[in-house]
C-alpha cells in the first residue's frame, strides 16, 4: 500500500524513478567490472557484482509486488538476491579495509557474517524464505563496516572516508525505512537510496583509481629511470669494448717512439707517421662516443627509416663485444619496410634482444654460439625475428619474462624486456613476442 501524498506526487513518475535508479545502478556495475579487467583489484569486482546483485533484488520487488499472491519461490529468489549483496557488500568492505592485514579481528568478524549469509542461503532453498533477515534487522549489515571504517580513519586510514560516509548513509536510512520513520513506502525508499548509495561508492572508488594510475604512472618513471641508467650503463660498457683495440695501438705508438727516442731514430718523418696514426686512433674513439651518444639520446620528432636500417644500428654497436666472445651474428633482409616512428628505439629493442641473447650464451659456455637476426614482412606487418642457441627459456618463467622486476640474471635489473614490449605496443602499436625453437629462443618484433 502507499500513501496519498505517494499516489499523487510518486506514482505518476515511479517509471522514471525506477529506470533512473535501475540506470545507475547497472552503469555502476558496469563501469567497474571492465575497471577489474584492468586493474586486478578485487574490491572493483566485489562491487561490481554487488551492484548486480542489488539491480536483481530492486526488479524481483517491484515485479512481484504487483503479483497478488506472490509464490514461495519468487520470495525465496528476491531473499536469495538480497543475501548475495550483503555478501559482497561485506566482501567489499574486506578490500576497502584490508582488514585481513590491519585489523584481523575485525576480519574474523566480518567472515563470520558472510558465512552466516551463505548458510542462510542454503536454508531458503527449504524454507523459502530468509530466517536470519527475519530476526536479524537489514541495518546490522551496513552498521559494521561503518564502525570498522570509523575505526580504520581513527588509525589515520584517510583513504576510507568516503566509504565510511556510504555506509553510514545506508545504516542510517535503512534503520529510519526498517523503523517506520521515513513517510515513504519501502519500494520508493530502496529504489532512491540504492542509486544514492551506487553514486557515492563509485565518487570513492574513482578516487582510489585516480590512486591506482598516479601510483602506476611513478612506478612506470622509475622504471624509465631506472631503464636510462641501464642504457647508460650499457654505453660506457659498450664504449669501454670499442675504446680497448685504440687505446693498445695508442700505448705501442708511444712505445715505439720512446724506443725510436733512446736508438736515436726519431726524425720528423717518423714523428708524422706516428702522429698521424695517433690522430686516426683519436678520431676512430671520438666517432665511437659520438655515434654511441646519438644512438642513447631520445628523439623527440618521428622519422622515416628501414628497418634494416635500425637493426644495423644495434648490431655495428654489439660487434666488438659479440667477436670478444666468439659469438657468430647473421643478419638476412628477406623484405624491407619503411616505418614512421622513433628509429633509436627500435635499435634500442633489438640491441636488449642481442644482449640478452649474448648474456645467456656466454653463461651457458655454448659451442658455436650464434645469433641469427631475419628481417621480413608478412601481412603488411614488418617482423623482425632475433634467435639464438642457447637452449632457449624455461618453460615455468617464458610467461614472466616480460614482467617489470622479472629477471634470470644474477645482476639483472628485470626492466629491459619490460621496457622492449613497452616501447613497441606504445610507441610502434605492435607487439614483442617470444617462443622456444629446437635450439633455443626467438624473439619476434611485429609493427
Amino acid at each position: 500500500m502507499i500513501s496519498e501524498f505517494e499516489y499523487k506526487n510518486i506514482f505518476p513518475f515511479e517509471g522514471i524513478l525506477y529506470g533512473v535508479a535501475y540506470g545507475i545502478i547497472f552503469c555502476a556495475f558496469l563501469y567497474y567490472f571492465i575497471i577489474y579487467f584492468s586493474t586486478r583489484k578485487n574490491y572493483f569486482l566485489y562491487y561490481s557484482i554487488m551492484q548486480i546483485f542489488v539491480l536483481a533484488s530492486l526488479i524481483g520487488f517491484v515485479y512481484f509486488s504487483f503479483k497478488a499472491y506472490p509464490t514461495n519461490n519468487a520470495q525465496a529468489i528476491v531473499d536469495i538476491f538480497e543475501n548475495m549483496s550483503f555478501i559482497f557488500t561485506l566482501l567489499f568492505a574486506k578490500e576497502i579495509l584490508k582488514t585481513e592485514k590491519k585489523m584481523p579481528y575485525a576480519n574474523y568478524l566480518l567472515c563470520f557474517f558472510i558465512g552466516i549469509n551463505i548458510i542462510d542461503i542454503f536454508i531458503i532453498f527449504f524454507t523459502k524464505y530468509s530466517i536470519l533477515y527475519e530476526y536479524m534487522p537489514f541495518y546490522i549489515i551496513f552498521l559494521l563496516p561503518t564502525i570498522l571504517g570509523i575505526v580504520s580513519i581513527v588509525n589515520k586510514n584517510e583513504n576510507t572516508i568516503i566509504y565510511t560516509i556510504g555506509w553510514s548513509f545506508m545504516t542510517v536510512f535503512i534503520y529510519l525505512a526498517e523503523m517506520e520513520l521515513i513517510p515513504l513506502s519501502g519500494i520508493y525508499t530502496i529504489h532512491i537510496v540504492a542509486p544514492m548509495e551506487s553514486l557515492i561508492f563509485s565518487f570513492a572508488l574513482a578516487f582510489t583509481l585516480r590512486a591506482i594510475v598516479n601510483e602506476k604512472n611513478e612506478k612506470e618513471k622509475l622504471l624509465i629511470h631506472k631503464s636510462k641508467l641501464a642504457s647508460m650503463g650499457e654505453m660506457i660498457n659498450n664504449i669501454a669494448h670499442q675504446w680497448r683495440q685504440p687505446l693498445t695501438h695508442l700505448s705501442y705508438i708511444n712505445m715505439n717512439l720512446q724506443m725510436a727516442f733512446y736508438d736515436n731514430q726519431l726524425n720528423k718523418e717518423y714523428l708524422n707517421e706516428k702522429i698521424e696514426e695517433s690522430n686516426n686512433q683519436l678520431e676512430f674513439m671520438s666517432n665511437t662516443i659520438e655515434s654511441l651518444s646519438d644512438f642513447y639520446k631520445p628523439q623527440k620528432q618521428k622519422e622515416y627509416f628501414y628497418i634494416s636500417s635500425a637493426v644495423k644500428q644495434a648490431i655495428q654497436i654489439m660487434t666488438v663485444v659479440l667477436k670478444k666472445h666468439k659469438i657468430n651474428l647473421t643478419l638476412e633482409v628477406k623484405k624491407d619496410r619503411r616505418v614512421y616512428s622513433y628509429e633509436n628505439e627500435y635499435s634500442q629493442v633489438v640491441l636488449n634482444l642481442i644482449t640478452n641473447a649474448k648474456d645467456v650464451l656466454v653463461q651457458r659456455e655454448i659451442k658455436r654460439a650464434k645469433i641469427e637476426i631475419v628481417i621480413d614482412v608478412k601481412a603488411n606487418c614488418s617482423i623482425t625475428t632475433v634467435c639464438d642457441n642457447a637452449g632457449g627459456i624455461d618453460s615455468k618463467t617464458i610467461q614472466k619474462i616480460f614482467e617489470p622486476y622479472f629477471t634470470t640474471k644474477e645482476k639483472g635489473s628485470g626492466i629491459g624486456l619490460y621496457m622492449s614490449k613497452t616501447i613497441i605496443n606504445s610507441h610502434f602499436k605492435g607487439d614483442l613476442k617470444v617462443t622456444n625453437t629446437k635450439e633455443g629462443a626467438c624473439f619476434f618484433i611485429e609493427v
